[in-house]
């Protein structure tokens, strides 16, 4: 891995656990056991350092998706792949994305102006699934992208409650399984029902 990309790795670690502000470039630097001077030839600032990082996150995300959907999958099963993806996933500390809000609005804009641009793209994943007979065709595909992009920020809350009652990854999978069986035909629930099935007889 080349020291940019391992800057950048580093940093996404470091700003998911402590927040961006609480992470210095003294920190950092040791983290990875270079010398700060090392991080300013490639960076200029620890803004730059975030940019980057949003935009990795994006193209890592894009790459996964345009895997899953370019073999022969139905939506069906690419939720679910999806679902298990993001079980999978770290979960971020809610500082992160407050530090984003009160500290650095060209980030803050950049991730709005990328749920737009997710919403856009899950609007023609459900018409296709709609195609495909698996979601109901008298579904608001503009509102449920909607809603699924906005479910963000219900994980973000979740995060910052002092004693929670669940985890991160049971509250995801809970509201991600209700949410797509709902808009599912009979074809589709079938699917999604054998996988909670086989779930049960893992667990």
């Amino acid at each position: 891995m080349e020291i940019k990309e391992r800057i950048i790795a580093k940093a996404g670690d470091l700003f998911f656990q402590y927040g961006i502000k609480g992470v210095s470039m003294d920190e950092l630097a040791s983290s990875l056991g270079i010398s700060k001077r090392t991080i300013y030839e490639i960076f200029q600032d620890k803004k730059e350092i975030l940019m980057s990082l949003l935009i990795s996150f994006r193209d890592e995300r894009r790459k996964v998706f345009d895997k899953l959907t370019s073999d022969e999958s139905n939506v069906v099963e690419i939720f679910i792949k999806i679902i298990e993806i993001q079980q999978s996933t770290p979960t971020c500390n809610v500082k992160f994305f407050e530090d984003i809000h009160k500290y650095y609005p060209e980030a803050n804009r950049y991730i709005e102006d990328d749920f737009k641009r997710n919403k856009e793209y899950l609007s023609k994943f459900l018409q296709n699934g709609i195609e495909q007979g698996y979601i109901r065709e008298d579904l608001n595909v503009e509102v449920t992208a909607f809603l699924v992009e906005q479910s963000t920020y219900i994980y973000m809350r979740a995060i910052s409650l002092e004693k929670p009652l669940f985890t991160f990854s049971e509250l995801f999978y809970t509201m991600m399984i209700n949410f797509v069986r709902g808009i599912l035909t009979e074809k589709g629930i079938k699917i999604i029902d054998a996988y909670l099935e086989q779930q049960k007889v893992k667990n």
